[in-house]
Parts: C-alpha cells; structure tokens; sequence
C-alpha cells in the first residue's frame, strides 16, 4: 500500500478513519537493522539522539495523551520495565490520536512537550518519553499507526515489532531474545474497552462523539485487517507444510 499524505493532513484536526491506513506499516521490519540517524526532544527540551542507544536492548513504544491503546500498556509495561531491567525502554510522543476542544494537535515542539508531560503526569509513566518533531518525521517513517513498538537488540537488529503494541508479546519476544518474530499484526477488537471513553476524553466531548459516531467502520476495518491476516497466515502455512 502506498503512503499516507505527509503534510497538512498529518496534524489532523478531528478523528475519522481516513486518517490511517490499517495494514500500513513502514520501518525497520524484524531482522532488519534500524537506522539510529534521529534526534528527538526530552521533556526538559533537550535533545535525545537514538544513536545514544546503541549496544543496548532497547524497546520504543508510540504514543499520545488520548489514545486508549497506548494507555493500556503503562502499568503492564512498568511491570516490565522492573523483570528487564537490562532494557532500555523509550515511549514517542508523536501526535494526538483523538484530538478536540480539550487536546488540539500541537503546532509546536513546545506545545508537544506539554503534552508529553501531560502522559507522564495523568498516567503515571515511569518510562522515558522522547517527542517526535511536529512534522512527524520518526512516526512517518517507524509506523503512523497510534500505538506501534518495536524490540531492538544490541546489534541494532529488530527481533519484533507491531502494528499495536501489547506489553505481553513483547514480553514474550524478550524471554526469546535469539528469535525473530515476524508475526507483526495483532488483533485489537475488544481491547481495554474500559478506558477508551475516559482516555478520548482527555481531547474532549468533540473528540468522544467523532470515535463513537465512526465506530461501526472501526470496528468493521479491523475486522477485516484480522480475517485477510489470518487468512495470508494460513495460506503461507500451507505452502510450507
């Protein structure tokens, strides 16, 4: 599939489906080696350059204050962050899922860092959060999907990654260090229902009515994602039998 539009519709206004395209998923795939050439911004302003992580475990998580798949994974992945701590663990701040009134998209690298702090603060995150220029230069090119993640070894190689992230699978990937898991689409029908009202909230009563009056076609695209993945699965593992 091709890519998105870069510009003006990065920074969208208001959610609706057209914004992502399921099943889109740049960047470095397992068994690839990452591109460390990014410098992103700390929430004190400074710069972080992900060339700093090279040699280390490192597991990069993206992000935003409204978006209820991302925000499932904070105490999962704090958890986590405890049983590997030879892990270096990095959540992008890239742009609001869903954002209104209340979380406009930000205009700039300030206006992102606040935000940022904002995901530190209201969630509790005990993980270190990096901001994405306000272009979306590292989301653009390491997935545009809301909430990916990525699991890098020492070399620099990519063992998983996602589409979603699940703090369990990556569990799962660390506990196999010397394995490339290609498997990178996961279903999402049904997950953390219980905070999606209260996290789509935080951008307000506009950013609550836009999700729930384009649920049904949510709902329908992932379910069409889930059934052509699981069929390609079946069909690549018939050919192997």
């Amino acid at each position: 599939m091709g890519a998105p539009a870069r510009d003006d519709t990065y920074n969208y206004p208001r959610f609706k489906m057209s914004n992502y395209e399921l099943g889109y998923f740049p960047g470095p795939k397992a068994g690839e080696e990452v591109n460390y050439d990014y410098t992103l911004t700390d929430l004190d302003g400074n710069e972080v350059k992900l060339a700093d992580y090279k040699g280390k475990w490192l597991v990069i998580e993206s992000g935003s204050l409204t978006c209820p798949m991302y925000v499932k994974n904070v105490k999962p992945y704090a958890k986590l962050k405890e049983k590997y701590p030879d892990v270096e663990w990095l959540v992008v701040y890239v742009r609001e899922a869903h954002p209104g009134e209340k979380a406009k998209q930000a205009e700039t690298i300030d206006e992102k860092i606040e935000y940022a702090k904002r995901n530190r603060d209201d969630y509790k995150e005990e993980r270190k959060i990096i901001v994405d220029n306000v272009e979306g230069k590292w989301h653009h090119e390491w997935g545009l999907l809301p909430n990916t993640v990525y699991v890098i070894n020492p070399d620099g190689q990519v063992i998983y990654r996602a589409d979603w992230s699940f703090a369990h699978l990556v569990d799962r990937a660390l506990q196999n260090r010397d394995t490339i898991n290609t498997d990178e689409h996961v279903a999402i029908l049904g997950a953390a229902p219980w905070i999606t009202i209260p996290v789509t909230l935080k951008g307000g009563w506009v950013a609550l009515y836009d999700i729930l009056i384009i649920f049904p076609k949510v709902y329908y695209m992932h379910f069409k994602l889930d059934i052509e993945t699981w069929w390609a699965k079946r069909k690549a593992r018939k050919q192997t039998a």
